[in-house]
């Protein structure tokens, strides 16, 4: 018997807060980026690298473990044992005394973080028919935006209140909150097209599960569309605090709280809208479901650009405003697609195997590639050379479109064969 409606979206909720805590946590660092950077006196690679790489190597390597243990009935147990965990090393964080000691942090909160995706997925996928999955899945991509708004507004006014340590252990605090509510409130959803137990010669392996996903052109593109979008996504993300405070000079307060509505707030909106536009589309015409992700990238990178080449603030901060929305709207459409054209008992692997490439791809390279071209640039160009770094990124953004239009292609074209 189906699980009610009720079950369904009580689950969709928790996961969803549960994912946006998440990227509170992940994405504190940024506001307060330049702040720690001053104290313990670091590089742009030194800070892309304690954004970056100490959280995504660590995240990307035990997604796979994590994955293949995200069966039902074990899934909400590691849920919250990787709230507990990363909530509290984010809270950590506020406690250190030098750049070893962050660094380590930024690792402990990988570790947890690591827990959250696979078996989220997993629930979501088995609760949800396949014409409801984008939406439901973009619901849950949406906690990214309402993250990234926490974190700039929490970051925002703590920060300049009361410092940047404090607000590392003012974004940890809730997770430990509702890690309680989760052992006590939430139920997995009944599998109803997996059998409950595989024979161990039935269970697929990550070489199943990769073969699967590279020997098909669609999915193919689109895993490398959406590690090529968290690569210009994360980049961009993790210095643009950074880049408003030495640009244009604007104060943390009030780069928190214009970042918390347009990238995170507004964010949210467009993921939604995203998932929500593409199952729309894709009831006629499937192949538009990637398809529509390609447009809406070719159309926000130009005004992206303008935005970091612009001089005047206002100016900017209006050209902002679009990209921050489109460039939120490929997860959806992305996930839906691989869970659409996968097997059941093979997706949370799947996850596995698309947050390991996004994430080492996009979190590990993204905020170190800006990093280090802004400080090979810096003898040229002085504190301008995180504007021209931010503005080379963005150009792998095209790269991203072709891939989510060949990948849309490659959907017709399984049509016509019917």
């Amino acid at each position: 018997m189906a699980d009610s409606e009720f079950k369904k979206n009580y689950m969709l909720f928790m996961l969803t807060a549960a994912f946006a805590l998440n990227n509170l946590d992940r994405q504190i660092l940024n506001i307060v980026l330049n702040d720690i950077g001053l104290e313990f006196n670091l590089t742009d690679f030194q800070l892309g690298s304690l954004s970056g790489f100490a959280f995504a190597v660590i995240y990307a390597l035990l997604g796979f473990p994590i994955a293949k243990f995200a069966k039902p009935g074990k899934r909400k147990a590691i849920l919250v044992t990787a709230i507990a965990v990363w909530s509290g090393m984010t809270m950590l964080m506020g406690l250190t005394s030098n750049f070893m000691q962050i660094f380590l942090a930024r690792v402990g909160v990988g570790i947890g973080e690591a827990g959250c995706v696979p078996p989220s997925h997993s629930m979501i996928a088995d609760a949800y028919p396949k014409e409801k999955r984008a939406t439901s899945l973009a619901i849950f991509s949406a906690g990214t935006n309402i993250g990234i708004f926490l974190s700039f507004l929490v970051g925002g006014v703590v920060a300049t209140q009361f410092g940047w340590r404090a607000a590392f252990i003012v974004a940890g605090l809730p997770g430990l909150f509702l890690g309680i509510a989760m052992l006590f409130t939430l139920r997995e959803p009944k599998a109803e097209t997996i059998p409950e137990k595989l024979d161990a010669v039935d269970a697929p392996t990550y070489g199943d599960v990769i073969r699967t996903l590279f020997n098909e052109p669609s999915t193919r593109h689109t895993i490398i569309g959406a590690a090529l979008v968290s690569m210009v996504g994360y980049g961009s993300l993790t210095w643009l605090a950074t880049f408003l405070v030495r640009i244009h000079d604007m104060q943390l307060l009030q780069i928190g709280l214009y970042l918390a509505f347009v990238v995170g707030a507004l964010g949210a909106i467009a993921t939604w809208a995203g998932g929500w536009f593409a199952d729309k589309i894709g009831k006629n015409n499937p192949d538009w479901r990637l398809k529509f992700v390609a447009v809406s990238i070719l159309f926000a990178k130009p005004l992206a650009i303008i935005f970091y080449l612009s001089n005047d603030l206002v100016f900017a901060l209006i050209f902002l405003i679009l990209p921050a929305a489109l460039g939120a709207m490929f997860s959806g459409p992305s996930f839906s697609h691989i869970y659409t054209t996968i097997e059941p008992a093979k997706r949370a692997m799947a996850t596995a195997i698309l947050m390991f490439i996004s994430n080492l791809i996009g979190l590990g390279i993204g905020p170190m590639f800006v990093g280090l071209a802004s400080d090979l640039m810096a003898s040229t160009y002085g504190e301008d050379s995180l504007r021209y770094a931010l503005v080379i990124i963005q150009l792998v953004g095209v790269w991203a479109a072709v891939h989510f239009w060949l990948a849309g292609c490659h959907v017709k074209k399984q049509q016509a064969k019917g």
